[in-house]
């Protein structure tokens, strides 16, 4: 168990029931599993991905509950335990999805509305010149809530003055409830629209303010039929994640078997000896089952390879987890393509605003090059006379 297990299982999120435990297993006979923070994240996300998709695939509504669940309570632990580094990853991970989410939202919008294909250079060229917006569309909500936090902190400063104190907070305390209901509705709008803010700059071309707006508009006047849009998408990207993993289960089966059955003739080298008990291939990969036991990568367990034997296993976790990054591409993409369509759908149920209404950026025009004068002309300002006019003679 990781100490974002045990905070998770905690009831409400015990962060000192967490330390409690952590100082317990340092100091006894058992020792914690402590692995660094991201880490901790990608396998715990990568967790709660699976007991999402097993909901969706077995109709239980348990654990899709359980999968929200487990999303809440990752944040809750990353921000009560790990505050600082919650700050920075929150900060990089923002930078990197301005740029490549803003992207994805683009393509994705044009595809959808105008059938129109764009490269990546397009769509990172458009999330670069509205990098701002991106940038600063998910920091409003936070900015706001933290404003308002420091009102309160100061009001709580006033009211421990002596005396005088409680007297002043008892007498206004119905601003700092009025404050707690912003706080609230900033929360809850951003937890049910921040998923809408990249689509409606990707698709409007608009600004921060706007994304944030029509975001909170949207959900806050179709908060069922946002429901049901989110409860489908999900629905059917899980059965697509579900037919994904399988795939690449099934392509790493096969090229484990049929590599093995040559492949596994050989021994490898290890810091002791050369050794043949696993053959070849098995001591450096681990395929996967089709069962479905084992992830669908399969494993690298640990021979204590040695020379050339320990560079290759290198190589294949390169080249194994390149298709595994493929497979978490294919999350991040279907997220922003199925936020772009819900931001459409919601548009045009709230604005009535056709799906093919989308921002085209304007193609810089060349500037007209300066007309000539024509031959003729330059001609006749240069003839001394006007050739229109006869010639007058003496008579």
């Amino acid at each position: 168990m990781s100490e974002l297990d045990k905070f998770a299982s905690s009831p409400g999120g015990g962060r000192h029931a967490t330390k409690d435990w952590i100082d317990e297993q340092t100091g006894g006979r058992q020792k914690v599993d402590r692995v660094g923070p991201f880490k901790l994240l990608l396998n715990y996300a990568r967790t709660t991905i699976n007991v999402g998709t097993l909901g969706v695939l077995h109709a239980n509504p348990r654990n899709l509950v359980e999968a929200f669940r487990m999303v809440v309570m990752a944040k809750l632990w990353l921000l009560t335990m790990h505050p600082v580094y919650a700050i920075i990853f929150f900060i990089i991970s923002l930078v990197i999805w301005s740029l490549f989410g803003g992207g994805l939202c683009r393509v994705a919008a044009l595809h959808a509305t105008r059938d129109e294909r764009i490269g990546l250079r397009d769509a990172l060229g458009f999330s670069k010149g509205k990098f701002a917006s991106f940038l600063g569309a998910p920091l409003m909500p936070v900015g706001i809530v933290i404003l308002f936090g420091v009102l309160l902190f100061i009001a709580g400063l006033i009211g421990s003055i002596p005396a005088i104190g409680e007297l002043l907070a008892g007498v206004f305390f119905f601003l700092a409830l009025i404050a707690g209901i912003i706080v609230a509705f900033v929360v809850i709008g951003a937890m049910g629209g921040s998923g809408l803010m990249f689509p409606t700059i990707a698709v409007e071309g608009s600004d921060a303010f706007d994304a944030l707006s029509r975001s909170y508009s949207y959900v806050y006047q179709r908060p069922w039929r946002t429901a049901l849009y989110v409860v489908i998408s999900a629905i059917y990207g899980a059965i697509c994640l579900a037919f994904v993993k399988f795939f690449v289960r099934l392509a790493l089966w096969a090229v484990h078997f049929f590599v093995g059955l040559s492949m596994n003739w050989g021994s490898v080298f290890t810091q002791a000896e050369t050794s043949d008990a696993h053959g070849k291939l098995n001591a450096i990969w681990q395929g996967p089952s089709l069962t479905g036991d084992t992830t669908f990568w399969g494993s690298f367990e640990v021979h204590n390879l040695a020379h050339v034997s320990w560079f290759a296993q290198l190589l294949f976790c390169i080249w194994i987890f390149t298709i595994v990054g493929l497979v978490g591409a294919f999350v991040v993409s279907f997220y922003y393509s199925a936020s772009t369509l819900i931001y459409l759908l919601l548009r045009r149920e709230v604005d009535a605003t056709d799906l093919e209404d989308v921002y085209l950026e304007e193609l810089p025009t060349a500037p007209s090059p300066a007309t000539a004068p024509a031959a003729s002309e330059v001609k006749k300002e240069e003839s001394p006379g006007d050739a229109s006019q006869p010639a007058v003679g003496p008579s």
